[in-house]
């Protein structure tokens, strides 16, 4: 029995009544094991001050060096004395998007971003709860009970951003605004690993004004980025994301520990990427939902690093299929990709699991879809029979 049902029963049987409090209580529980995080979290330096100190190098020695990691390092210790060197790779428009915090006093464009991504998530999760106090209720507790979005309150990672994008840009597909819809996806190019597939899914599932929409964002950002850092300033971007993407820290989440790098990574990545765009494709007509939940895997799965805050990426699905409904096979998708979510702070392989059985799932769901389908009259059969 999905929590949609939980929602949808009448309110006077005794056992929802009970199943509501277990699931309420188990959530609060968890939230409360998620505060205590919080409170006893070892974070001195979060992933703003190296956001800001990157917005800082920007804004004052100008975006051609602003991916030298001798200038970033720089700018660290000069406002963080003492804190340790973390290297920011993300793509210009981020530094473009912070500037503003960035001549703001460092405690106060700290508070302002934090509280941004909390009520981004928060906005996220009651914008994609269907109907009802309990279903809001539950979508809220499905967040902070999720062990990885503590990090949001202590080290305030930009995934939040990017969730609230995606939660947008379901919103305004749905009311029929697609190319809002692309420009609201273009947010996502801030970290681009995190989404890159979902414009690619919903292209194949028919959405092509979402598309191009977002393509034309997202060349205009190319653009405006290749004539603010110069040849050198690419040439110094490459060179730091390549680094980067040797940390074996960030390459926990990824599927390198398991096929290797190189060639081997880039033969799964293709195929990851086909086999999405297939599976988009045959599930076009379940939804919006299953599409943009199969993006969203799919993304992470071919992901090459990722830090732990981008793990709340998982949230979306979760909240998209939960909203969806289905069988019990997508239920139990469900189930695992929020559990095996939790626990992939501390066990990183469960998220290559969590992003592979959810589009296994959607995968299975379809062929009963379609026998169902098959075996019953068409949707033309029944308008003639009217």
């Amino acid at each position: 029995m999905t929590v949609a049902a939980l929602g949808s029963l009448p309110a006077a049987q005794p056992w929802r009544r009970r199943a509501r409090v277990a699931l309420v209580a188990a959530l609060f529980d968890l939230a409360l094991y998620n505060l205590y995080q919080v409170t006893r979290s070892p974070t001195r330096w979060p992933d703003f001050a190296f956001f800001y100190a990157f917005a800082r190098a920007g804004v004052i020695e100008g975006y051609r060096r602003v991916y030298d990691p001798v200038v970033q390092q720089h700018w660290i210790q000069q406002l963080f004395p003492g804190a340790p060197f973390y290297v920011v790779v993300n793509p210009p428009p981020f530094s473009w998007v912070l500037a503003p915090l960035a001549l703001l006093p460092f405690g106060l464009a700290l508070w302002i971003w934090t509280l941004s991504m909390i009520a981004a998530l928060a906005i996220s999760s009651q914008l994609l709860a269907p109907p009802g106090r309990f279903l809001r209720l539950v979508y809220l507790g499905l967040w902070l009970a999720f062990l990885p979005a503590y990090l949001v309150f202590v080290s305030a990672p930009l995934a939040p951003l990017v969730i609230l994008s995606l939660a947008l840009a379901w919103k305004f597909v749905r009311d029929d605004h697609q190319v809002a819809a692309g420009l609201v996806l273009a947010v996502g190019l801030l970290k681009p690993t995190l989404a890159i597939l979902v414009p690619v899914a919903l292209l194949a599932a028919g959405y092509r004004r979402t598309f191009m929409a977002w393509l034309a964002a997202a060349l205009a950002a190319v653009g405006a980025s290749c004539l603010v850092l110069g040849p050198d300033g690419i040439r110094a971007y490459i060179a730091l994301t390549l680094d980067f993407a040797a940390n074996a820290y960030y390459l926990r989440w990824s599927l390198v520990p398991i096929v290797g790098g190189g060639v081997a990574w880039a033969v799964a990545v293709v195929a990851i990427t086909l086999a999405i765009i297939w599976l988009a494709w045959r599930t076009r007509q379940q939804g919006l939902e299953i599409t943009i939940s199969i993006g969203v895997m799919g993304s992470l799965l071919i992901n090459h690093h990722m830090t732990p805050g981008d793990l709340m990426m998982l949230l979306l699905p979760v909240w998209l299929l939960l909203r969806a409904g289905g069988s019990l096979v997508r239920d139990g998708a469900l189930a695992l990709a929020w559990v095996g979510g939790w626990l992939s702070l501390i066990f990183p392989v469960l998220v290559i699991v969590v992003a592979s059985a959810t589009p296994a799932a959607i995968f299975v769901d379809s062929l009963r879809s379609g026998r169902r389908l098959r075996s019953g009259p068409s949707e033309l059969a029944r308008e003639a029979a009217r």
